[in-house]
């Protein structure tokens, strides 16, 4: 909930939950624990030369920094 509504505040984005978008190992893991796949995408992920926008980073950590507040803040509680 905190990563969703962390994207939802910064993006405006309702984000899909699901595992089936890549080859991470998270897809076997998911029954056994929770598992968060977040961060940048795009056509040259995980190659040589690979790039983001400059936007695109700068989104992603402002929505970085919005769950690490918003898990502070759940965590004082």
């Amino acid at each position: 909930n905190i990563v969703s509504s962390s994207v939802k505040e910064i993006t405006g984005i309702d984000p899909e939950l699901s595992t089936s978008g890549g080859t991470s190992d998270a897809r076997f893991i998911k029954d056994i624990c929770p598992v968060i796949e977040f961060g940048s995408v795009g056509k040259t992920m995980h190659k040589i030369d690979e790039k983001v926008s400059i936007k695109d980073l700068e989104t992603l950590t402002q929505v970085y920094y919005e769950i690490i507040s918003n898990y502070k803040i759940i965590a004082k509680k």
